[in-house]
């Protein structure tokens, strides 16, 4: 019997109304188009509210206005599917928006099995925020972006890349069973 595949949040569009927000000021418009794996869609923010078209799907959602330190409101999705919790993001996965808890979503470095397995995960994130592939040589830095921030970067992808092949290294070393 096959067994249904746990659903990641990598996986899944992710709408973060904090992102969403800043994108909104910076164009300064309430509509904005959104592309993710090819497909095309809007999301529309109002004062309270934020719907969403994307890939025939419509949606919407409330935004709560929360209040925090020094008397400001930040503002959160509530979830559609729960009836309590505000959140920052709100998942997109067939036709329902929801949390990652509704949906069940897990992240995918806690359902691998080894340390090694976390590495490479973790090494190919990197190399994804750096703007390079795996595989290929490691990207230069871009322009605009700190030297430091850089080398720190650098140091990080060597040691994930040096604990990843060390445990290659030591499972190519045993002897068959």
């Amino acid at each position: 019997m096959k067994r249904d595949r746990v659903p990641v949040i990598e996986d899944t569009l992710g709408l973060n109304l904090a992102t969403l927000l800043t994108a909104s000021k910076k164009a300064n418009s309430d509509l904005l188009a959104l592309t993710w794996q090819s497909t095309t869609g809007l999301v529309m923010l109002e004062a309270q509210r934020m719907a969403v078209m994307f890939g025939g799907v419509t949606v919407s959602t409330e935004i709560a206005s929360v209040p925090c330190l020094n008397s400001r409101l930040r503002p959160l999705l509530k979830c559609p599917r729960a009836h309590e919790g505000n959140y920052q993001t709100l998942y997109l996965r067939g036709d329902k928006l929801a949390c990652r808890h509704c949906h069940g979503l897990r992240y995918r470095s806690t359902l691998v099995a080894t340390a090694s397995e976390r590495a490479r995960l973790a090494r190919f994130k990197l190399l994804d925020r750096m703007g390079g592939l795996p595989g290929v040589d490691v990207p230069e830095r871009q322009h605009g972006a700190w030297r430091k921030r850089y080398r720190r970067m650098l140091g990080r992808l060597a040691a994930l890349t040096g604990m990843h092949y060390s445990d290659l290294r030591r499972q190519l070393a045993l002897p068959p069973t």
